[in-house]
């Protein structure tokens, strides 16, 4: 995919949020110049979602959109990763694939370890490892909706986050990670040469209770 050139500015404002499940109409979004959902903005999987979502990307300010899908996105996965960047008029679609911004590099996937029937569901170990590897050692900003292992990542006191991809990330070392899907870990945790973002919106109770999560890069 060709750079984006945004006025050649030596910094990006990243507007960081997931887990809308088609509650958007409700969220107040900062203004930015890169927009980065994370995943889960259907709750019920459904093309009519994806539409209203879409509509209303396409009356924000932000110069660039980069969106992933999650666990709850089916129609990206029904229709294939080729059809899926056309389901979004008003954003750059990516699964397991990349985009260079102002020279920054940014790279995306919706996969998370198998829980329940899920989309982009694959089993913890060799499979997801796989994907991760596909991760260019010069990323940036790396976007996924599952957490890394270990990292803003816990469910009633238990680390449920992907343990390849935890792997993965002392490989790139991205300036940022940003992610979602653990409703009860929203916040921002800086370790290493990384900034962990979890952007969830919506709090363990499915209540949208969060705010978008703003950094510079």
């Amino acid at each position: 995919m060709a750079p984006i050139d945004n006025q050649n500015k030596p910094a990006l404002r990243l507007v960081c949020l997931s887990d809308l499940h088609d509650a958007q109409q409700t969220v107040s979004v900062p203004d930015g110049d890169v927009l980065i959902v994370a995943g889960d903005i259907c709750l019920e999987g459904r093309l009519a979602e994806v539409k209203r979502f879409d509509e209303w990307l396409g009356t924000l300010p932000h110069r660039c959109k980069l969106v992933i899908a999650g666990n709850h996105d089916w129609p990206f996965e029904i229709v294939g990763k080729g059809a899926a960047i056309n389901l979004l008029k008003n954003a750059i679609y990516l699964e397991d694939a990349g985009i260079e911004i102002n020279g920054v590099n940014f790279w995306g996937s919706p996969w998370q370890p198998e829980f329940c029937d899920w989309a982009f569901n694959l089993p913890r170990g060799p499979r997801l490892a796989e994907i991760w590897d596909g991760i260019p050692s010069n990323t940036d900003v790396l976007i996924t909706h599952t957490p890394p292992y270990g990292i803003l990542d816990e469910v009633f006191g238990e680390h449920v986050g992907c343990e390849a991809l935890a792997v993965a990330i002392q490989r790139v070392r991205p300036k940022i990670h940003v992610f979602g899907h653990i409703h009860e870990c929203h916040g921002v945790l800086k370790q290493g040469e990384t900034t962990y973002v979890n952007a969830s919106l919506h709090d363990e109770r499915f209540c949208l209770r969060h705010q978008p999560i703003v950094l510079d890069v």
